[in-house]
């Protein structure tokens, strides 16, 4: 049986979570977020992870961001020479996207930096608050993702 099978536990544990985001968003947003996590960095990255040419379709559904969004930012991505579009082979209507050299030479360097600074984060909790940190956000990550059924 749940420890906190009393509702009222779970409403002042939401409070605290809800005061949390709101209160300290900003100071969370400049340790995690230095970085966007929908917009261009976060489509290099994805090209990255998938290391294979991609629809703009599929860009938009990982990102979850329109096909409008993932237009603009995969134009100025063109503009930057971080990305390379080519006609698929198999379907000539449809535009696939891979990285070049200069944009997988970006997303490592942001990578690393965003590295940096958790490593700084997770040092000043220490090793065993660390790990439990990183525990349970998984746990978060995977119970919001039953929830929202995605």
């Amino acid at each position: 049986m749940d420890n906190m099978d009393n509702i009222r536990d779970y409403e002042m544990l939401a409070e605290n979570l809800c005061d949390i985001h709101f209160l300290y968003s900003r100071d969370l947003s400049n340790v995690f977020e230095q970085h966007s996590t929908r917009g261009e960095e976060a489509a290099l990255f994805w090209l990255s992870k998938l290391e294979s040419p991609v629809s703009a379709g599929e860009l938009a559904s990982k990102l979850g961001i329109t096909s409008g969004r993932i237009a603009n930012i995969l134009s100025s991505l063109d503009r930057k020479k971080y990305i390379e579009r080519h006609r698929s082979t198999r379907d000539r209507r449809q535009i696939n996207v891979a990285l070049t050299r200069a944009g997988a030479d970006h997303i490592r360097s942001v990578y690393e930096n965003a590295k940096e600074n958790h490593i700084t984060l997770l040092k000043k909790m220490g090793d065993d608050n660390a790990r439990e940190f990183i525990r349970l956000m998984n746990l978060a990550i995977r119970t919001a993702s039953e929830i929202t059924g995605a």
